[in-house]
């Protein structure tokens, strides 16, 4: 193996050969002479004076040791008086073979975000992509009073800008459904569900309540299914603790809706797996339905029970 081979093999592990640790690793192998041979703090800090160009405070370079020790790269005698530092092969040999675990698990994780991103990709559809690109360049500015929704895509735009994007931190959203649309076919989860857990990242409260279909086990196997393609985003939103996942304790036909604090709501007009009509209507518009919904949505929150844990497990395994 060259010199630039190992180079780019410490490199790859995160070894550093120009950082002060590093430094102060090779005047420790430089006082002792070799490894497996035991050096005080003095010879290793006239060592450092020797190779290295640049002043460090004693209490610099004896954090770096215990670092350096943490981390398997030197071994300290303490019951020598003064302590004495040693570097031993087999020492460094596992503490790069656990850096290398480290970093093969790191490029696994990545290559696990973007095989699911790659997914949703190939998923999404093309006009829902469009629609998103177009109001993130031109910054559409959010509805001023309540609409009538028609046609898939525009419906899927407005939950993006009304709810999803313009929410703030501090800010809730409830989302209120039944699992049926995900028995009936509705599938994996698209640009829609990713823009409303990204808002998680910024601070934004998420509440997810879903009615049941007969089996909970079904339920969760197609909540879990659905929230395939955005596995990533979903754990890492979970882990922010904003993001929240309840089934209502009854069934029943109730609102379909999405809601921004107690100031507006979209109502979807029906129950089919895509709805393409929906209403948005906003609080001072309809002051008693909107507060009916959120009422409602509260009642079925506060007797449902909790499955973030599950479903997470699910979806990570998936």
């Amino acid at each position: 193996m060259t010199v630039g081979e190992s180079g780019e093999i410490l490199q790859r592990l995160q070894v550093d050969m120009s950082s002060s640790s590093m430094m102060i690793f090779r005047a420790v192998l430089m006082a002792a002479g070799g490894t497996s041979k035991p050096v005080t703090y003095a010879a290793i800090s006239e060592a450092l004076k020797k190779s290295v160009h640049k002043k460090y405070t004693k209490a610099y370079v004896y954090s770096q040791l215990n670092s350096l020790e943490e981390e398997g790269f030197i071994s300290i005698d303490t019951v020598q008086h003064p302590k004495q530092y040693m570097i031993v092969e087999s020492s460094v040999a596992d503490a790069l073979k656990r850096r290398s675990q480290r970093a093969i698990s790191e490029l696994i994780c990545k290559r696990e975000r973007i095989t699911a991103k790659l997914d949703l990709l190939e998923k999404a559809a093309p006009q829902d992509i469009a629609i998103t690109a177009y109001n993130d360049l031109v910054g559409i500015s959010s509805q001023g009073g309540s609409i009538m929704i028609e046609g898939i895509e525009n419906v899927r735009s407005m939950v993006i800008r009304e709810f999803a994007d313009s929410a703030k931190p501090g800010d809730s959203i409830r989302v209120l459904a039944s699992a049926g649309t995900l028995a009936e076919g509705l599938g994996p989860g698209g640009i829609t569900e990713l823009r409303i857990i990204q808002s998680g990242f910024r601070g934004v409260k998420v509440r997810a309540l879903l009615i049941p279909v007969e089996q909970t086990e079904l339920t969760m196997s197609l909540i879990a299914g659905h929230l395939r393609t955005l596995s990533g985003d979903f754990v890492q939103g979970v882990s922010t603790g904003n993001i929240e996942l309840r089934l209502a304790g009854e069934r029943l036909q109730t609102y379909r809706m999405v809601s921004l604090n107690s100031e507006k709501i979209l109502l979807y007009l029906t129950q089919a797996k895509a709805s393409d009509i929906a209403a948005l209507i906003h609080r001072k518009d309809n002051p008693v339905l909107v507060d009916d919904a959120i009422e409602t949505f509260d009642r079925l929150w506060n007797t449902g029970f909790d499955i973030i844990a599950p479903i997470t497990q699910k979806v990570s395994s998936q």
